[in-house]
């Protein structure tokens, strides 16, 4: 209800048993009744939900709570990660000071100015792009903002998609099996060739996660990884069962792949720094790194027709978007797909219309 205290209106408004009375600063009666009702409005939006932004915390202010949520839901470095590139978006101060809600596409576009001019490179830039846009979707999420602006990411990122062939794999396995052969080089190559591991989930595989049958094994069980997805079991090629029954004979602990004296599981410096010294020796590309294993897995996974969605469960991919970079819809497998729809077809008994229900015509 309105009500004049000497010349300038109030409102009294009851909203969900609370009396919630203001002034509006008004002599105009009519000026009155449209700011009652949009007082009015903004206790219906705080009922349902619609998040007023210009409440929201500033990105200085907000990193004291998102660190902590992030260290507890991301692994050690993709938490190390977000927190050296939230330093680097708090250098810009603009961007430090501004509250989340008002944070757009034009005040991004200024960092992203800002960063080039100190001569960095487009996926340095990228890194902090994402941590951003990672901290706006968390606030999003928790209702301190209502949306989240579009971030692009620089173009001209170098991605190495390097592809290790059978040919060069048995190469490398072979020089590192001669030269190295008290090496576990020369398995763990195959194993995650064939598994699509990541090199820190190799390095934390225990026996208890390996699954065996008559003696054998079958699948191993990944329980903890980059982010919830990762978690999931992979079935074992003969190659990859071949290689882990290897390392568990040299294993002397509970880990599969050990370390000198086979007490200490590996960690995941040493087979990347080996892996280079093998790439080096043998003149390959330089974009070929230890992750190009699993990217040959999930590419042999597309190259055999394999989906999407079921790449994404053995590679434990976040997103199903990741998966679908890995699957070929080329002209072959369409064809393919067109010759076995017609197979179905012809295998189909033609319909027999009896002779008395013909009509004459």
């Amino acid at each position: 209800m309105l009500w004049k205290r000497g010349t300038v209106w109030q409102t009294r408004l009851m909203f969900n048993g609370t009396l919630h009375q203001r002034s509006l600063r008004t002599h105009d009666k009519g000026e009155a009744r449209e700011l009652e009702s949009v007082f009015r409005s903004s206790l219906v939006k705080g009922e349902f939900g619609i998040i007023e932004s210009r409440k929201a915390p500033t990105l200085e202010k907000f990193e004291a709570r998102l660190l902590p949520h992030l260290k507890a839901n991301t692994a050690e470095r993709t938490y190390e990660f977000y927190k050296q590139n939230l330093s680097v978006l708090k250098r810009f101060v603009p961007l430090a000071s501004c509250r989340l809600g008002s944070i757009d596409s034009a005040l991004i576009e200024n960092f992203i100015q800002w960063r080039l001019k100190e001569k960095v490179a487009a996926v340095t830039v990228n890194h902090s792009l994402r941590t951003l846009r990672r901290a706006l979707h968390i606030a999003k999420q928790w209702r301190l903002i209502r949306d989240v602006p579009t971030i692009n990411l620089l173009p001209g990122e170098h991605e190495r998609e390097a592809i290790i062939d059978e040919p060069t794999l048995a190469t490398m396995i072979k020089w590192t099996a001669t030269l190295y052969p008290s090496s576990i080089m020369h398995h763990l190559l195959p194993f995650l060739v064939d598994t699509g591991l990541r090199i820190t989930e190799a390095c934390m595989l225990q026996r208890d996660h390996v699954t065996f049958d008559d003696g054998k094994p079958v699948d191993v069980r990944v329980v903890k990884g980059k982010s919830k997805y990762a978690k999931r079991t992979v079935p074992l090629t003969e190659r990859a069962a071949t290689a882990l029954e290897a390392c568990l004979k040299k294993s002397r602990s509970q880990w599969v792949f050990c370390g000198k004296g086979g007490k200490r599981h590996l960690t995941r410096h040493y087979p990347s720094e080996q892996f280079r010294l093998i790439r080096d020796a043998m003149n390959q590309d330089q974009d070929m790194v230890l992750h190009s294993t699993r990217h040959t897995f999930c590419t042999g996974l597309g190259n055999a027709g394999c989906d999407a969605f079921t790449i994404q469960k053995l590679a434990g991919h976040s997103s199903i978007l990741i998966s679908q970079r890995y699957v070929h819809s080329d002209q072959e497998a369409k064809q393919s797909a067109i010759r076995l729809l017609d197979t179905l077809n012809n295998k189909k008994a033609p319909v027999q219309v009896p002779s008395d229900k013909v009509k004459e015509i």
